[in-house]
């Protein structure tokens, strides 16, 4: 492939599948796909060539980044090198210049200050690298900042779950003004038999329901749940099953509501349970909201529900040292019954947990709750990786945890006893 600078002209190779990028770039220019696909290595060299071409400023952010080791900076000196530009670029202890003037800026979105982001206003081409793990927020400061006319962005990232930020943005509902291109090592002429030896044996060492860690890996495709997530498996088997789909409140049923406490942060869970089988057809998080405001919201959203018990952590039973009132005894009050969670200790919680999603269906409008199922991780020493120190106390622990805790109750989700003992084949589903 030639470029079209008049007075040199540059011969660089990229694969046939990102040729509109370097031909027609767009608004959002979008490569996506698994690991061996040359993504990075191509936007490197449309860039350099683009520099090399005119005066641009370039910025290269990515989520976090505390030193230009965990940047592309790297990687375009490389590729620079390769394309016989070396000598029209030069590296420098934070950037990468031109003889023309063009700048390569390397920037952390989440790390580094918002003011010094949003001054970057004047960026020709935004280059994100291992898009994945940005952050709606990120995404909100970022796209706003690269404003100039004719700006571009060039996306590069392997997809991880379908209702990450990145995904969402780029790829579920992708922007008009967007190239998005699917690359795998299969679009790669120059994949190498040493890179594919290791995808083989990626293969047959991946034991994972449908061999998801494989093809998240090798062929892009997203994972049912993190890296390293607690009910991974699960999570996977809850999709491929068709547990998670339209469910509304059936009205021969109690709703009961199970709930996790947090400081400032309470989550419920709504579930219905028939014969053997438990339904969540809800879920709640709220910040800062009083129990009062809770149960006004909760009764005028379903008016029609006929409600069973508030199940709540056991230190729910502590008292309040202004009123001297417990949170039992707070919800007793604004006409809710109530009952406790039994405290069993954090693994017994978690081997509920997985033993429940044998026996349960989702409704689709939970996707919060499976948004933290998915990203509910142990803590691990930094020390040792293998070493478990808990789980880890995040912005998903409430709703996985508020999970485990239906599983710990779902002997007593009972409804009216219309049926003599109709849940006798239901007492041993959660046995530890």
């Amino acid at each position: 492939m030639q470029s079209n600078q008049k007075k040199i002209t540059l011969e660089f190779d990229i694969p046939d599948a990102a040729t509109p990028i370097w031909e027609y770039p767009r608004r959002y220019n979008t490569l996506y796909g698994g690991r061996g696909s040359t993504k990075s290595w191509t936007v490197a060299r449309i860039l350099s060539l683009n520099g090399y071409l005119g005066p641009r400023r370039i910025l290269c952010a990515r989520e976090t980044q505390r030193s230009l080791k965990e940047s592309v900076y790297q990687l375009l000196l490389d590729q620079q090198q390769l394309l016989g530009l070396d000598g029209f670029y030069k590296g420098t202890k934070d950037s990468i210049v031109g003889l023309n003037g063009t700048q390569f800026l390397f920037h952390g979105v989440r790390t580094e200050d918002v003011t010094k982001i949003k001054s970057l206003e004047g960026v020709d081409d935004c280059w994100v690298e291992e898009a994945h793990s940005l952050s709606a927020k990120s995404w909100r400061i970022l796209v706003p900042t690269i404003r100039k006319e004719n700006s571009r962005f060039y996306i590069t990232f392997n997809p991880e779950l379908v209702d990450d930020p990145t995904y969402e943005r780029f790829i579920t509902k992708p922007p008009k003004d967007c190239h998005l291109i699917k690359m795998n090592y299969t679009d790669n002429p120059w994949f190498s038999q040493v890179l594919d030896q290791e995808r083989i044996e990626d293969y047959e060492r991946d034991t994972t329901p449908d061999k998801h860690v494989y093809k998240h890996t090798w062929e892009g495709l997203t994972l049912p749940a993190v890296e390293g997530a607690i009910f991974a498996n699960e999570v996977a088997k809850l999709y491929e099953e068709s547990r998670v789909r339209p469910l509304d409140y059936d009205p021969m049923g109690r709703v009961h509501g199970i709930m996790d406490l947090g400081w400032g942060v309470m989550t419920m869970v709504l579930a219905q349970r028939f014969g053997n089988t438990v339904n969540i057809i809800g879920y709640h998080e709220w910040v800062n909201k009083t129990y009062d405001q809770i149960t006004a919201e909760l009764r005028e959203q379903y008016p029609d529900y006929r409600w069973g018990k508030i199940f709540m952590p056991h230190d729910a039973a502590h008292r309040d040292p202004k009123t001297g009132v417990s949170h039992f005894r707070v919800m007793e009050t604004l006409g809710w019954e109530t009952a406790s969670v039994e405290q069993i200790g954090i693994e017994n919680y978690i081997e509920k947990g997985r033993r429940m999603f044998g026996n349960v269906y989702v409704s689709d409008s939970c996707d919060r709750l499976i948004h933290c199922l998915r990203r509910f991780k142990y803590k691990v020493a930094q020390s040792n990786e293998d070493k478990k120190t808990g789980v880890e106390k995040d912005d998903y622990a409430h709703g996985a945890e508020t999970w485990c805790y239906t599983a710990v109750v779902a002997d007593e989700l009972t409804n009216d006893q219309i049926i003599k003992d109709p849940y006798r084949g239901f007492a041993g589903a959660y046995a530890g």
